[in-house]
């Protein structure tokens, strides 16, 4: 019996003790990754006690799951019956451990364990002395002295904790630049200040050095400005006789030439370089990724760069269904790649804070992302040009009623009302406002967002896609045409036919037969839109195909779309959502599985099962059967950290495939 299976190729990873650091870091930590061989254990408050104390002395618990991080405890939320559920974590107490031994270069300098992630309440204990305790979700260090042998590490969390992203042994030399995550009363870190002056841009720099050696040391830190090739455009450095026990600031600052600002259409970024010696040789290196910018904020308006913007924004709740906010950095990067290319530049977080490898993904996609401006937020996030100071109030419109059991992306009058309520908000936005903001991106246990929790596109997707100007001269990314036909041509149920575009003009063909030219629907409640949608008058009878051409204004076809009402369901197909970022080892990846009919269109009314299996190492992290939404099911896995390829399989009511990747 053949089935549908898709190979995935997966890099591949030597098998150490310690898994290679992630390489889209880059910013010069001497570290190895301790995200492998995990024990996690729910425990009941009766017992915390007596299960707490064997563990920081060493010991293990019966029952406990060997995991790799970032992790969720729980796996409850995703079921047969409900897809949409963003539900990480678990409830009462859960532990962490692992055992490891330091491996030899690290002998004789400080060390340090420096967690990404951990939410909420966080305890650690490390050979047996606890060492930190931790709120919220924000990155934290923990000073590190190793025992000979093994050494142990136990972390508790309560409600739902999670340790939701890496962990990392790091090594330094006892002269070095210190983490920007670090309690201290020292600013940590290397500061970044970049700003656009007389063609130029001026950048101020500075980085927190610590001795701690017991007798002074002479510093020199140098500081290289880096353009995206690795070209040189400007250095300078700083030296002086640092004290033992001293932490001191090695500022400077110079002017540069011939620089790009970096512009949410342009987000063009430069690396600092900044490189600590002691004696001629070189102790620590840190590298920042920057941008050069100016940004104006007032009641009236907001200027980035001189130039007046109006912000297309979203709120974005983090996380996915079943594995909450304990999803890989390649999956953040495909999470900011879909807000990119819907149309969105502002994203304000609501509940956790972003990690910094999605603000990582904002600065490369020129998205600006709105964070408390608040020392704990600022001082550790203030290097990222996507970062825009936001107050701590939260604003809030009332919701009267909620139908839990509304269908999520089936329904098309539903995502046209949907879709058309985002339109007349932002027309109301536009003359009053320098920004307006969706409520949400994905779904999680609501439905107001303009994807699913699976990260399937509403019509609302594609009418916010539909605002953003296109970009004549092809120089800025995410600039297309856009035409999409919001309508499945159902029917008896698909009445009125809108077309979102940002073209001049769109023809729509019924079965081959014109119904006609328009411009954009000009009414009180579309006229401020940079693009309204297009409307016509026409009913599905019968089965049939749409086709829409969008015209530019020399009456050249730019764009187009065909949607057919669907027939019944012949075969599967399955897609790996990538969103610009390859698949990677100890990745969290989406699987779309569609339900097509003999011409490949995608059956939106099928709801039923689809029946996943994974082979390899890699892990399925959804049941075993996802119902379909809108003719589409989605399954989570997870690759191995030694994966060299898997394969997952997809079957329905006897349909089978196979498609190589």
């Amino acid at each position: 019996m053949s089935r549908l299976i898709v190979y995935a190729l997966m890099c591949c990873m030597c098998v150490t003790f310690f898994a290679s650091c992630d390489g889209r870091r880059g910013d010069g930590f001497d570290g190895v990754s301790l995200d492998g061989s995990w024990l996690f254990v729910k425990v009941d408050s009766s017992i915390t006690s007596d299960v707490h104390q064997q563990l920081i002395n060493g010991g293990s618990v019966a029952g406990s799951e060997r995991v790799v991080l970032p992790h969720s405890g729980s796996m409850a939320g995703l079921s047969y019956d409900n897809v949409a559920v963003v539900d990480g974590g678990v409830g009462g107490n859960c532990y962490y451990y692992r055992k490891f031994m330091v491996p030899g270069w690290m002998s004789g300098k400080r060390m340090s364990l420096f967690f990404e992630g951990a939410v909420h309440h966080c305890g650690v204990w490390v050979n047996g002395a606890r060492v930190m305790v931790h709120y919220g979700n924000m990155p934290f260090v923990v000073d590190f002295v190793p025992v000979e042998g093994e050494n142990t590490i136990v972390v508790k969390l309560d409600r739902d904790g999670a340790i939701c992203n890496n962990v990392w042994l790091v090594a330094k030399d006892s002269l070095s630049i210190t983490n920007e995550y670090e309690r201290s009363e020292h600013t940590g870190g290397v500061i970044v200040d970049a700003r656009c002056v007389d063609g130029g841009g001026r950048v101020a720099m500075q980085a927190m050095v610590r001795n701690s050696y017991s007798a002074p040391r002479k510093a020199q830190l140098s500081y290289r400005v880096l353009d995206h090739n690795g070209k040189e455009m400007g250095g300078c450095g700083v030296s002086r006789l640092m004290g033992a026990g001293e932490t001191a600031a090695f500022g400077d600052s110079l002017t540069i030439e011939g620089i790009t600002p970096w512009d949410i259409d342009n987000p063009w970024l430069y690396t600092l370089e900044a490189n600590l010696e002691c004696d001629g040789v070189t102790v620590d290196t840190k590298k920042v990724t920057f941008g050069f910018r100016n940004i104006s904020i007032s009641e009236d308006a907001f200027s980035l760069n001189g130039r007046e913007r109006l912000l297309h924004g979203v709120r974005l709740r983090s996380g996915y269904p079943l594995v909450g906010v304990a999803v890989s950095g390649n999956a953040n990067w495909r999470d900011a790649y879909k807000i990119k290319r819907g149309g969105f530049d502002l994203v304000i977080p609501s509940g956790y804070m972003v990690t910094d490898e999605f603000l990582a993904a904002c600065d490369n996609y020129g998205i600006l992302v709105a964070e408390p401006n608040e020392d704990s937020y600022s001082s550790t996030r203030r290097n990222h040009p996507c970062i825009v100071p936001a107050s701590l109030g939260n604003v809030n419109l009332c919701v009267y009623g909620c139908d839990a059991s509304a269908d999520i992306a089936g329904s098309e009058q539903e995502l046209l009302a949907q879709s058309q309520g985002m339109s007349a908000m932002f027309n109301e936005i536009v003359p009053r406002y320098w920004s307006g903001t969706v409520c949400t991106m994905f779904d999680d246990e609501n439905i107001n967002g303009v994807m699913s929790a699976n990260r399937m596109p509403k019509f609302a997707y594609y009418f916010s896609q539909s605002q953003r100007e296109i970009d004549e001269e092809e120089l800025r990314a995410f600039a297309d045409p856009v035409c999409v036909i919001a309508s499945y041509w159902l029917p008896g149920q698909s009445r009125g036919v809108r077309v979102y575009g940002n073209c001049h003009q769109v023809e729509l063909f019924v079965d081959g037969v014109s119904v006609g030219r328009k411009s954009p629907e000009m009414s009180p409640a579309s006229v401020n839109l940079p693009h309204p949608g297009f409307y016509f008058d026409v009913n599905c009878t019968k089965p049939g195909t749409l086709k829409a051409f969008g015209y530019d204004k020399d009456d050249t076809p730019i764009a187009e779309c065909v949607v057919s009402t669907p027939g019944a369901p012949v075969r599967l197909k399955l897609v790996l959502d990538e969103s610009g970022t390859h698949i990677g080892a100890n990745d969290i990846v989406m699987v779309h599985c569609y339900v097509l009919d003999g011409n490949g269109n995608t059956v939106v009314t099928f709801g039923d099962g689809v029946e996943f299996s994974v082979t390899g190492t890699a892990q399925m992290l959804t049941p075993t059967v996802v119902k379909c939404e809108a003719g589409v099911a989605t399954a989570i896995i997870r690759t191995g950290m030694s994966a060299n390829d898997f394969a997952i399989s997809a079957k329905c009511r006897g349909m089978y495939t196979v498609a190589d990747r």
